[in-house]
Protein backbone atom coordinates (compact mmCIF):
# COMPACT_ATOMS: atom_id res chain seq x y z
CA UNK A 1 0.00 0.00 0.00
CA UNK A 2 1.22 3.45 -0.84
CA UNK A 3 2.11 6.32 1.49
CA UNK A 4 -1.03 8.20 2.79
CA UNK A 5 -3.50 5.66 1.10
CA UNK A 6 -6.44 5.12 3.11
CA UNK A 7 -6.67 1.38 1.40
CA UNK A 8 -9.97 2.61 -1.02
CA UNK A 9 -8.54 4.36 -3.28
CA UNK A 10 -10.56 7.69 -2.00
CA UNK A 11 -9.52 10.60 0.42
CA UNK A 12 -10.78 10.28 3.24
CA UNK A 13 -13.81 12.72 4.98
CA UNK A 14 -12.86 16.48 5.39
CA UNK A 15 -12.94 17.13 9.12
CA UNK A 16 -15.72 19.87 9.75
CA UNK A 17 -16.22 22.25 12.61
CA UNK A 18 -17.37 20.77 15.29
CA UNK A 19 -20.01 23.40 15.83
CA UNK A 20 -20.83 23.52 12.21
CA UNK A 21 -23.90 25.22 11.24
CA UNK A 22 -27.20 22.10 12.09
CA UNK A 23 -24.70 20.25 14.31
CA UNK A 24 -25.49 18.98 17.04
CA UNK A 25 -23.02 20.72 19.48
CA UNK A 26 -24.00 23.87 17.88
CA UNK A 27 -27.96 22.78 18.37
CA UNK A 28 -26.95 22.53 21.91
CA UNK A 29 -25.37 25.87 22.30
CA UNK A 30 -28.05 27.41 20.86
CA UNK A 31 -27.73 27.46 16.54
CA UNK A 32 -30.79 27.91 14.49
CA UNK A 33 -29.49 26.58 11.11
CA UNK A 34 -31.35 23.84 9.58
CA UNK A 35 -29.85 20.66 10.39
CA UNK A 36 -31.29 19.07 6.63
CA UNK A 37 -30.02 21.85 4.98
CA UNK A 38 -25.87 22.03 6.42
CA UNK A 39 -26.15 18.01 5.77
CA UNK A 40 -23.66 18.37 3.01
CA UNK A 41 -21.63 21.01 4.41
CA UNK A 42 -21.04 18.99 7.64
CA UNK A 43 -20.01 16.02 5.49
CA UNK A 44 -17.75 18.20 3.36
CA UNK A 45 -19.86 18.06 -0.26
CA UNK A 46 -20.74 21.33 0.03
CA UNK A 47 -18.34 24.44 0.28
CA UNK A 48 -20.75 26.97 2.03
CA UNK A 49 -23.26 26.67 5.15
CA UNK A 50 -26.73 27.80 4.59
CA UNK A 51 -26.57 30.26 7.52
CA UNK A 52 -30.00 31.09 9.13
CA UNK A 53 -29.88 34.78 9.19
CA UNK A 54 -31.45 34.67 12.70
CA UNK A 55 -28.93 32.14 14.30
CA UNK A 56 -27.01 33.78 17.27
CA UNK A 57 -23.59 31.99 16.80
CA UNK A 58 -23.01 31.72 12.60
CA UNK A 59 -25.34 34.79 11.86
CA UNK A 60 -22.92 37.98 10.51
CA UNK A 61 -23.84 40.33 12.92
CA UNK A 62 -22.19 43.18 11.99
CA UNK A 63 -24.05 46.08 10.01
CA UNK A 64 -22.52 47.44 6.60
Amino acid sequence: MSEGANGGGRPGPVPVDDLAPGGPRAKARGCLCSVLANAAFRAGSESRPCIDPRCPMHADTSED
